[in-house]
């Protein structure tokens, strides 16, 4: 998996002996959030206007935290409006790669990178940690990093302002479209 350590990228693997081998997820290093006015979300943490165009999300089909950010864009209609970039399934020596030598790869539609940690550290030259997905970014602007949780990429100021489905819970819209 790798990380980067003031900017400077290493290819070692995270402690699975504290955690028994299980993948323990941590909290995200950019927690904004994806508002209807820009203002702070319900952590108190910054905010980013809701606006046509603005987002772009980078996944990997291999992550079940990433196809919950896919799964949640399409029932709330927000295919035209977050475009997406998915990595190669496979981390290697280089963490997440960009390519698109493996069905449904893109590559890096936005900035042309080779590997995600340079998403990070176009954001931050000097970031400290892991590198995931799901990551959204921001297009037109300085370029910056975010890890949000699904909630904020797909946020009710997103879905009131432009999708197709009704602002009901992420919950009971999944629900809904499982059994009808």
């Amino acid at each position: 998996m790798g990380q980067l350590i003031d900017g400077v990228w290493h290819d070692t693997w995270y402690d699975t002996k504290s955690t028994g081998g299980r993948f323990k997820r941590t909290s995200a290093a950019y927690r904004n959030w994806v508002t209807a006015d820009g203002e702070p979300g319900p952590t108190g943490e910054g905010g980013f206007a809701a606006q046509k165009d603005r987002y772009h999300l980078y996944v990997s089909l291999a992550c079940p935290w990433a196809h919950r950010t896919l799964m949640m864009r399409k029932l709330k209609g927000l295919e035209s409006f977050i475009s997406v970039s998915v990595v190669h399934p496979l981390m290697l020596e280089n963490g997440w790669t960009f390519g698109d030598d493996f069905p449904a790869a893109t590559g890096d539609t936005l900035y042309q990178h080779d590997f995600l940690y340079q998403l990070y550290l176009q954001a931050d030259p000097h970031y400290s940690g892991r590198v995931t997905v799901p990551v959204c970014g921001i297009k037109n602007a300085r370029p910056s990093a975010m890890n949000p949780p699904i909630s904020s990429v797909c946020s009710t100021a997103l879905s009131t302002r432009w999708a197709r489905v009704p602002a009901i819970t992420t919950r009971k819209r999944c629900v809904l479209r499982l059994t009808s």
